[in-house]
């Protein structure tokens, strides 16, 4: 899903587009990695001074309402932010020394819905994040 296509599910699920919420949604959309609160409060500060966390905390209600963001919860008990451009919603490859994450499209295999079943487990949702190293960072430890 492409930044217009954000905007306009945005727009036609009854938000408005305001500038403050613009700017929020383009630091998400061009950053290359998730991003905590404080990172996402610098990427819009300087486009926009009237931008706090309050603000962005809100942002955060709706984009979840409408399924556009995704929680990352790295090792370190944080909690970072991107958004969900596909379809469903999404699994991430995450480097573990730059940070990037790469969404990618897979849901529950078919062994987990099996154990889900047997188990009579009613599953609300799932999170999966697999943690390594991204090719930049593998190649620049392979020079060490």
């Amino acid at each position: 899903m492409d930044f217009n296509k954000v905007i306009d599910l945005l727009k036609n699920s009854g938000y408005k587009l305001t500038n403050q919420r613009k700017i929020i949604i383009e630091a998400l959309y061009h950053s290359d990695k998730p991003i905590s609160m404080e990172e996402w409060l610098l990427l819009t500060k300087d486009k926009n001074p009237g931008i706090n966390l309050s603000t962005i905390y809100r942002n955060i209600d709706v984009l979840e309402d409408l399924g556009l963001l995704e929680k990352i919860r790295p090792k370190d008990d944080s909690i970072k932010y991107t958004l969900n451009l596909m379809e469903n919603h999404s699994h991430f490859l995450i480097c573990k020394r730059c940070g990037k994450a790469e969404a990618i499209e897979c849901c529950l295999s078919k062994e987990f819905k099996k154990v889900i079943e047997d188990k009579e487990f009613d599953l609300i949702e799932h999170n999966l994040e697999l943690y390594g190293y991204c090719k930049e960072c593998h190649n620049e430890l392979d020079k060490k």
